[in-house]
């Protein structure tokens, strides 16, 4: 093969991360970078310009390379300004970041990174190669493709009357919504409880304006300490309910913060060791638990919301939407309280879905995801939790491995679980870049 090229559909920080080793490690490969919004190298996580976004991970700890854990404060002590509280920097400014790492890599490959803007939308083989159809730009031929998609769509919410879903009254995907299309509305109600939901009312907060936050548990994701606490360097073995009692054993001693941290560090090896009724029984009965500790806010933003919840401004309730329906004077929504019968009613001019991204890919409306399934190129994780990957990364279809697809980020979580935080993702594409290029003998 004399010039390899990869082909890595979506720019954000897995796709541009991969592109980087890919570069590195493969003088002679080229790259294709697709990518379908507007703005390559952030994604829509960073992608903001509202200051109370702020990363749920310490700076410290958010270098894009494994091996240089000082890349980011480094990069920070050059800029002129940036803005940061209680050492977690906003994420219009990691999106600077991430933009500055892609400005770099265009500037020393300037023959091998090429930039595509369109949304890929299906995949074929052409000969020992892969065609991808790509709307708004010419077909792409590769020897291999990554698939960067992170997260999927969110979860379309049951109970939603179609007239409403069809209304300016129902946002689905939270991450589209122009806050100066509701400026009117005053009592929202938002469907989730976690990061998302935060997200949407602090950005959406405003004088007079009233948010309930509706969810199955009504668990608010804890919070960073102000300072890292002490390191707990503890080992945990066994299924899911003998780690729930290693876990509630070291907290006796240790910061709940450092004895989760440590579990995270090895998270990866316990849960491909778990069978699959293990990792079930953790989904079903253990992953409210573990996403409220594991996917904490910023102190700063813990503060704002205890401040809502105190002032009256934000409900937190546990229960499971019945129906929301539009009606003349606004939405009028039912809820079962957990543990309880009878429902709960109440009106509101804004319904917004925080429900968190799709894990079932099955259900997903990307087009390059529908393609990959009806071919059999990609097939479903059996537990609903993205494609069916091995131990690298590859795609395994219906009939197998499928060489020279691969996927990283979100869509592998049932291989890995823990992949979706830049600390885990960063490691995840230096380990790909360098299967890739083994596998493709470049």
């Amino acid at each position: 093969m004399t010039q390899a090229h990869i082909a890595i559909v979506g720019a954000g920080f897995s796709g541009l991360l991969s592109a980087i080793h890919l570069l590195r490690l493969a003088p002679r490969a080229r790259v294709s970078l697709i990518e379908r919004r507007p703005v390559f190298g952030v994604g829509a996580a960073y992608d903001t310009g509202n200051p109370t976004h702020l990363l749920n991970v310490r700076l410290d700890n958010m270098s894009a390379f494994p091996d240089r854990p000082r890349h980011l404060a480094d990069w920070l002590a050059d800029q002129p300004r940036w803005e940061a509280q209680d050492g977690f920097i906003t994420r219009r400014t990691y999106g600077r970041y991430l933009r500055a790492l892609l400005e770099d890599a265009v500037r020393e490959a300037p023959d091998r990174l090429a930039l595509v803007p369109g949304e890929a939308r299906a995949i074929r083989r052409a000969g020992d190669r892969w065609r991808l159809e790509i709307e708004g730009a010419s077909p792409l031929d590769a020897d291999a493709v990554i698939l960067a998609l992170g997260n999927l769509e969110p979860a379309a919410l049951s109970g939603v009357d179609p007239a409403l879903r069809a209304s300016g009254a129902y946002v689905e995907n939270p991450w589209s919504l122009d806050p100066a299309r509701v400026e009117a509305a005053r009592d929202v109600l938002l469907i989730g409880a976690g990061l998302t939901m935060v997200d949407c009312a602090l950005a959406l907060r405003r004088p007079s304006r009233r948010f309930t936050a509706l969810s199955r548990h009504g668990l608010l994701p804890r919070a960073h300490a102000s300072a890292a606490p002490a390191p707990f360097t503890g080992d945990f073995e066994g299924d899911p309910a003998t780690i729930l009692a290693q876990v509630r054993a070291a907290t006796r001693d240790h910061d709940w913060r450092a004895v989760f941290d440590r579990l995270r560090h090895q998270a990866r090896p316990l849960w491909r060791g778990w069978t699959p009724a293990q990792r079930g029984r953790f989904l079903r009965h253990l992953r409210p638990l573990w996403d409220v500790h594991r996917h904490r806010l910023s102190p700063g933003a813990a503060r704002q919301v205890d401040g809502m919840i105190a002032s009256g401004e934000l409900a937190v309730q546990a229960g499971k939407l019945a129906s929301a329906a539009l009606q003349a004077d606004g939405v009028h929504a039912a809820w079962r309280p957990r543990g309880r019968r009878r429902a709960i009613r109440g009106r509101f001019d804004l319904v917004i879905n925080c429900t968190g991204p799709l894990g079932e890919i099955g259900r997903s409306a990307e087009p390059l995801v529908a393609d990959l399934l009806a071919q059999g190129l990609a097939a479903p994780d059996p537990l609903g939790l993205g494609a069916r990957v091995d131990d690298i990364g590859g795609l395994i279809g219906r009939r197998g491995p499928t060489p020279g697809l691969y996927a990283i980020g979100p869509l592998t979580r049932g291989a890995y679980w823990e992949i979706t935080a830049v600390p885990d993702l960063r490691g995840q594409a230096q380990d790909l870049a360098a299967a890739v290029v083994r596998d493709l003998a470049v």
